[in-house]
């Protein structure tokens, strides 16, 4: 027994298999008897009623005989009239010689010592195989052989005994044998301990109320056999107990009212037991301290109709339910427990315990192992079922066979973990499949953006994908097991196996090259993603290679390493290995995804409308002005066309009423913003960073009442804003470092939600108009209200703007939300006192070289950077008595100070540098 595979009857393991006259007993004694078996959670192999022909067994029984650890031989009348009958006994007490299967025989209605010495029908049938198969003596022999051996083998003689009574006693001893096994086989299973110790915490056997614990975990990951080792352990503390496996088969199987009667019927004990008295058959329940294991619940009917409500059972009862849903736990308000994978050293010891010694002393154990590793991702079904197949070859093979298995996955691996995608819905196997070929590793918000775009309702799919196990989020990245996506791109291969053109997604970049080629793309194509990095020769973008996908939804060209800094190098010819042919188009009507890296036209073709559009991406494009006149494209959110080198100006915006996200970050040489963005209601996001030609925005009125960032950094030209730029009221960070500005609208002091501020670098001083008014002659005193209206600032970064004692800073002291202060590189020789800022934690002057007084701050501060202020002379640091309540340290930096006079610290602990 290995912890490892969620169902084992798909794997092929059983912990009983059953050898029968199919005519004798079938749908008799042996059907009573699998199914009392079943009921007891005692995985039974039975064979299937149509296979019971000729006397050849096949390759699947004899596996099924050699993955068993007990036989139970139903020896009946006719039982040796039956070839096939005494060749799956000759196989099973082979197995008991080499494998250690422990063979229980059942004398059902017959003599043992007919059995034995071949008297009665026994001997009738022998006789008459002697008849018809006089070339092959031996073959009787060998049977003769093996009837005598399993008669001497201990068992039950049925004649005289009470049918369910033996059959109860039967399986009370399977039972009892199987949980010696499985808590002697725990010290084998690897990792069993620390996580059967986690579960037990939530079970709280100690307590005598009734509890619900979910197993949750994707397909393969061992959910099956950790509920198993778990109940063989505890269930002797209960007055029933039953393990129901794979309900969700048997619900479909066999129907929710046969699906009560097993589950009551194992737990009273009760044999035909019918659902007409369900009113008694819960006060008994109710009297009964029951363990009970629902093995595989993927239906919530199963939930309403075996648990759905405690009061059932007694007191200290509980219930473990294993599922691939997390939404069944949740909605029923069930605390779960998610089954890890494996560590690495995890499946070194998993692989390490299940090898042979002759395995283990192969030179190239270690590298195989961690090739094995690597592979399954910490899924113990994938190390089970790779194990033996690949240290059955040799090294060259062994290495050919992981090969393949890049491009195709393990038919096993991939039907246990396809149940999951097979019960999904239309839209969430869409979502499903574009992120396995498409989306893994990409920020989730932009993904949903686009996959609702496309009508697939995300918010509720991607949930449902991760209550499934089969997507997850980290970091706000949509993350995948290698497996199922490999289980996800094996779905679209099997699409169509050889005509590649009609697969609904293309990755592969050979994949896309030959279908592009020979113009063979169908209707059947939703999504092309073309990594140029991987691509060996240029490849012909053309309007007939494009014909035929009218259902292209994404389209995606790009260069997976990274774009150089150096836009010479960027522009290199051998990066642009896709050529557009000059009249290139295609069908624009189902696209949502366009983003095509390196472009290499002027313009978008003058048809283009692609009314169902959500994201424009022409990085380092050869654009020069993306479209003429107006384009309706109403449901467009993000358009970046960074590193576009040659565009010159923004087009109309006009009718892109929905815009979210404009990126224009390094198109060095625009020079023109095309007025329609004022009116972009919905704008969130503006980059226009380093564009060195552009001078200016738009003149005003300006109505971006969504705007959140606005970055202008590095824009060396850009020397003012238009007046009246100050309705933006959702703006939180305004970035204009290295620009040209000289002046700012007086409009922006009423920015009560921008949080950062930043002009470091700028040619000129700001305005004295709002930001750092000076001192007029009649004035009577600072106007201080401009600054108090930004209550939400809390970075501001004037460093290098030339500000000198004669601009008034003390207005800083109204900016009470203040925590960053960046006054780095000016030419002031005081500061006024900050200690009112209380929030102010970072305050860097390094390089104020005049500077000759530090002034007093607040005691929140945690860092003052005060280097190579070559004048500083006097540094009072008072107030601050709270820093030892608190238990905080202050680093203060005084690198490159040559004339300090007076170090005044009290009461804190500093750490000086």
């Amino acid at each position: 027994m290995a912890f490892a595979s969620s169902s084992s009857s798909s794997q092929g393991s059983y912990d009983v298999f059953l050898s029968f006259r199919g005519e004798d007993t079938r749908n008799n004694f042996t059907a009573h008897l699998y199914q009392e078996l079943r009921t007891k959670g005692i995985n039974t192999f039975i064979d299937d009623e149509k296979l019971e022909r000729g006397g050849v067994i096949s390759p699947a029984l004899v596996t099924a005989i050699e993955n068993s650890m007990f036989s139970i031989i139903v020896l009946s009348e006719n039982y040796a009239s039956s070839k096939w009958c005494l060749e799956e006994l000759v196989k099973v007490l082979e197995c008991m010689k080499t494998r250690g299967q422990r063979v229980l025989p059942i004398f059902y209605n017959v003599d043992p010592s007919d059995v034995k010495k071949h008297r009665g029908k026994f001997g009738a049938a022998l006789a008459e195989h002697e008849k018809n198969l006089t070339e092959n003596m031996e073959r009787v022999q060998i049977w003769k052989e093996a009837l005598t051996q399993v008669a001497n083998l201990s068992g039950w003689d049925s004649r005289n005994k009470n049918e369910p009574l033996l059959i109860k006693e039967i399986v009370k001893h399977v039972l009892n044998k199987l949980l010696n096994i499985c808590i002697g086989d725990t010290e084998k299973l690897v990792g069993i301990d620390a996580r059967i110790q986690e579960i037990k915490m939530r079970l709280c056997l100690e307590l005598d109320d009734v509890r619900m614990i979910g197993i949750w975990g994707m397909g393969g990951i061992g959910k099956t056999t950790l509920a198993r080792v778990l109940y063989n352990k505890i269930s002797r503390q209960f007055e029933a107990h039953s393990f129901l496996e794979d309900v969700g088969k048997v619900l479909a199987n066999e129907g929710l009212i046969k699906l009560q009667q097993i589950f009551l019927s194992s737990l009273l004990e009760e044999k035909d037991l019918t659902m007409k008295g369900l009113t008694s058959i819960k006060a008994r329940l109710h009297s009964k301290k029951a363990l009970v294991v629902l093995d595989n619940v993927n239906d919530p009917t199963i939930f309403e109709c075996l648990i759905g409500n405690q009061d059932w059972f007694g007191r200290g009862s509980r219930i473990i339910i294993t599922t691939r849903d997390k939404c069944l736990l949740i909605s029923h308000d069930v605390d779960y427990y998610e089954v890890p994978e494996f560590n690495s050293g995890e499946a070194y010891e998993f692989i390490k315990h299940h090898s042979l010694k002759h395995e283990l002393l192969r030179g190239d154990f270690m590298e195989l192992s961690t090739s094995m590793i690597g592979y399954a991702q910490g899924l113990p079904l994938a190390l089970k079922v790779l194990r033996p197949i690949l240290f059955s070859m040799s090294k060259k093979e062994s290495g050919n066979q992981l090969d393949k298995l890049k491009s195709t996955l393990n038919k096993k691996i991939e039907e246990v973990l396809r149940i999951s995608y097979d019960g999904l819905d239309d839209k969430e196997k869409n979502i499903f499949l574009d992120i396995a070929c498409f989306f893994k590793g990409e920020d989730k918000d932009y993904v949903i953006e686009i996959l609702d775009g496309c009508g697939f309702f995300p918010l509720c799919g991607i949930r449902t994908l991760i209550n499934k196990s089969l997507i997850s989020i980290s970091g706000n990245k949509f993350q995948m097991h290698d497996l199922i996506q490999e289980m996800g791109l094996e779905i679209i291969r099997q699409q169509s196996l050889q005509e590649l053109g009609k697969r609904s997604r293309l990755l592969f970049h050979e994949d896309i090259s030959d279908v592009l080629k020979k113009n063979t793309g169908s209707e059947k194509i939703e999504g092309i993603f073309l990594n140029l990095f991987h691509l060996q020769e240029t490849i012909d973008f053309t309007t007939q290679a494009f014909a035929g996908m009218s259902k292209l939804r994404l389209l995606k060209v790009y260069q997976s390493n990274k774009i150089s800094r150096n836009f010479e190098d960027t522009f290199k010819k051998e990066n642009f290995k896709v050529c557009f042919s000059s009249n290139f188009k295609f069908c624009y009507d189902e696209l949502r995804y366009l983003d095509l890296y390196g472009y290499s036209l002027k313009s978008l073709p003058n048809d283009f409308n692609a009314k169902n559009l959500v994201h424009l991406n022409m990085p380092c494009s050869h654009i020069k002005q993306l479209w003429k006149g107006i384009k309706v494209l109403e449901k467009l959110k993000c358009m970046d066309l960074s590193h576009s080198k040659y565009l010159l100006e923004t087009p109309n915006l006009s009718r892109v009423i929905n815009l979210e996200r404009l990126v224009l970050e390094d198109c060095v040489s625009l020079c023109k913003v095309h007025p329609s963005l004022r009116d972009l209601k919905n704008l969130k996001f503006l980059s226009l960073k380093n564009c060195n030609m552009l001078k200016s925005l738009p003149s005003s009125p300006y109505d971006l009442k969504s705007l959140e960032t606005l970055i202008l950094s590095g824009c060396s030209k850009f020397e003012q804003f238009p007046e009246n730029f100050g309705n933006l009221e959702m703006l939180k960070e305004l970035y204009a470092d290295g620009t040209a500005l000289r002046e700012l609208p007086s409009s922006l002091s009423s920015l009560r939600n921008l949080e950062i501020l930043s002009f470091e670098g700028c040619k000129g001083p700001p305005s004295a108009s709002w930001l750092l008014p000076r001192r007029s002659s009649n004035s009577n005193g600072f106007i201080l209200h401009n600054l108090s209206g930004l209550c939400s600032l809390r970075k501001l970064d004037l460093s290098d703007c030339n500000l000198s004692d004669e601009t008034n800073l003390s207005s800083l002291v109204f900016l009470s939300s203040l925590k960053d202060l960046h006054l780095c590189g000016n030419n002031f020789v005081t500061l006024p006192n900050l200690s009112r800022l209380s929030r102010l934690e970072h305050f860097r002057l390094e390089n104020c070289t005049r500077l000759q007084e530090l002034p007093d701050l607040p005691s929140n501060i945690v860092q003052v950077d005060a280097r190579n202020c070559m004048s500083l002379k006097n540094v009072s640091l008072r107030n601050v008595q709270s820093f030892l309540l608190k238990n905080r340290q202050i680093r203060v930096n005084f690198l490159y100070i040559p004339y300090i006079t007076i170090l005044i610290i009290k009461k804190c602990l500093f750490c000086i540098s």
